[in-house]
Formats: C-alpha cells, sequence, structure tokens
C-alpha cells in the first residue's frame, strides 16, 4: 500500500508540473527500494493462486538489484537480490520462508 501511496503522490506531483521536486530526497530521510519504484521496474503477475501481484525490479545503492513484489491484500515481499546483501529482507502477509521463495525466483 505504501508504494502505492507513493506512486500517486508522484503521479500528481507529475502532472502538476513539480516533478523535480518529488525527485529531491528530503534532508534526514533516508530512501529505501520500494520507496517509489518506477512503472519501468515493474511488472503484473499471478502467484501460484491467481492472485495479482505487481513485481518491480531497480538497481539501487550503487549496483545492488532490489525486489518488490506487492499483492492487492497489502501482502509484500521487498528486499536485496543478493543473499551475501546484509539488508534483510521485508515481508508481510506470508512466511519467511515464501518470502524468499518469491526473491530466489524473480531475482536475476
Amino acid at each position: 500500500m505504501q508504494h502505492c501511496i507513493a506512486r500517486l503522490h508522484h503521479a500528481l506531483l507529475a502532472t502538476t508540473g513539480c516533478l523535480g521536486l518529488a525527485l529531491t530526497p528530503s534532508a534526514g530521510l533516508a530512501w529505501e527500494p520500494g520507496d517509489d519504484w518506477r512503472d519501468s521496474q515493474c511488472r503484473s503477475t499471478s502467484d501460484a493462486r491467481g492472485n495479482p501481484v505487481e513485481v518491480c525490479q531497480g538497481i539501487y545503492d550503487g549496483n545492488k538489484v532490489y525486489l518488490g513484489a506487492y499483492w492487492s491484500d497489502d501482502s509484500e515481499v521487498v528486499g536485496p537480490c543478493s543473499p551475501e546483501d546484509s539488508t534483510p529482507i521485508e515481508f508481510k502477509g506470508m512466511s519467511k520462508s515464501v518470502a524468499k521463495t518469491w526473491v530466489k525466483t524473480y531475482c536475476p
């Protein structure tokens, strides 16, 4: 849900001509993957039960690939694709093992 709000906020700012302000990070706030995926980084698919899922991939922090998967019931998985990365996978609405399966399946 949070990523949807961020994307809606971005779209509203773009239509009002304030796109430059929307892309400027606020002082003191840390950006983390999943805050504002671009449309070109996302695609729609379905899970094993046929539920629609928005899957996003992007390169952040220099050259690290991150994944985000979002369901309409607010379930989500967000995290780094590299198992060696110290950043933990964040997940909601599923077990950690299911979340790791999504990362393994959809990461390059």
